[in-house]
């Protein structure tokens, strides 16, 4: 029996799909401690055979580096290809990168101000990255780093890795020198003489990179291999899969693409929702289709043509912000759009859901509505006769 629950995280996404053949998670939320528990209770899994993470945003990575960490059964991790670009540099010790960060952050203007179609503030590393655009894209170097390995890993990252200190140790600051002291006050003084938007986009960097690192390190202590995904818009995700999961934004990495300009706006570009990666799952006789859009607002996608009575995630929980995303597949399935059921995965906020994603005639599910009496629930599909089925699972009522 296949089954679809989104697991009731306290804030972003988490998915798990469970067919006869194989069992996915799909990002994990915003909580590091706590996720590997929540996700147990809602699926009564011990592991999966494959573990996403579709960028790197706080509500879809946390969860995936502490099912890590909690040992969980994980045959494979799927990630970002741009991580692998940037692991050389983010896992060398912290002072280096903060103080490589810091020189970088202190160089870049500030912007007058972003706002999202839903009215919401753009943090300062989403705000850079959506200027940066595709321009770190159209710069990618021609040559082609080292080969990956089977198990993900280049030789050349093997000893990097073995070698990294978590970063929760460089944090302890009575194990650093009077040295790394004052290298840090000098990288850190032009961004303070800045103002607070230069200082939030230095520590969302910071943490973009210890989220990056901290998911490596504990995908290779625990020796489960890595697949890595080139977002790229052009690829073809044809032909009969030999994965569970299609992608369909993305490329496998066969070599490493090699850094291109300053870290910090590699990193920034892991964190930018427009680069979530997107995975479909094709009917099959046992289940219908399921359509994982993370964050993506689904521009330049080529979507499958097999959308009727699938599943869809809501794109970047509902947000106004992408609602391009809602045409783009009513223009690629016709009428029977309708026949598409939505499952939104988020915290309470008062912009989300935005009123298009409340305007679709289909079906909506929420693991927690916006009205104040709801509570938190997973949402449960079941397949029966290759569609799915919502069990013991209310629709939305968000207003």
């Amino acid at each position: 029996m296949s089954r679809l629950i989104a697991v009731p995280v306290g804030q972003g996404d988490a998915f798990y799909l469970e067919s006869r053949s194989s069992s996915v998670l799909i990002d994990g939320g915003r909580s590091r401690s706590g996720f590997a528990s929540i996700f147990e209770t809602a699926t009564r899994a011990p592991g999966v055979d494959v573990a996403v993470c579709t960028h790197n945003d706080a509500d879809h990575a946390n969860g995936i580096l502490g099912f890590l960490e909690a040992g969980m059964r994980c045959g494979e991790v799927w990630l970002p290809g741009r991580w692998l670009g940037a692991l050389p540099n983010v896992l060398k010790p912290f002072v280096e990168v903060f103080v490589d960060l810091a020189k970088s952050v202190a160089q870049v203007p500030a912007p007058a101000g972003g706002k999202q179609q839903d009215g919401s503030e753009l943090s300062a590393i989403e705000e850079y990255a959506e200027g940066l655009g595709d321009s770190v894209n159209q710069a990618r170097s021609n040559e082609q780093g080292p080969p990956v390995g089977e198990d993900g890993w280049p030789d050349s990252y093997v000893k990097m890795l073995e070698q990294a200190e978590p970063w929760e140790t460089w944090a302890t600051h009575w194990l650093w020198t009077l040295e790394d002291w004052l290298r840090l006050e000098s990288a850190y003084q032009p961004c303070r003489h800045l103002g607070p938007w230069h200082a939030q986009l230095l520590w969302s960097a910071i943490e973009a990179a210890s989220r990056i690192r901290a998911i490596a390190m504990e995908a290779f202590h625990h020796g489960v291999p890595i697949r890595w995904f080139e977002f790229d818009v052009t690829a073809s995700s044809g032909g009969t899969p030999a994965l569970p999961l299609l992608p369909l934004n993305a490329r496998p990495v066969a070599r490493v693409s090699p850094l291109v300009g300053p870290l910090i706006a590699w990193l920034a570009l892991t964190v930018w929702n427009k680069e979530s990666l997107v995975f479909w799952c094709p009917p099959t006789d046992e289940h219908g289709g399921v359509l994982f859009t993370a964050d993506s607002d689904l521009a330049r996608i080529s979507l499958p043509r097999e959308l009727a009575d699938a599943v869809a995630t809501a794109p970047h929980h509902g947000s106004e912000s992408n609602a391009q995303a809602y045409s783009a597949i009513g223009k690629a399935v016709g009428t029977v759009a309708q026949s598409i059921m939505w499952v939104r995965s988020d915290g309470r906020y008062r912009s989300r859901p935005g009123q298009t994603y409340l305007s679709l005639p289909s079906p909506r599910f929420c693991t927690l509505c916006r009205s104040p009496s709801s509570s938190k629930q997973a949402v449960h599909f079941v397949a029966h006769g290759g569609v799915w089925k919502p069990i013991a699972t209310r629709q939305c009522h968000c207003r």
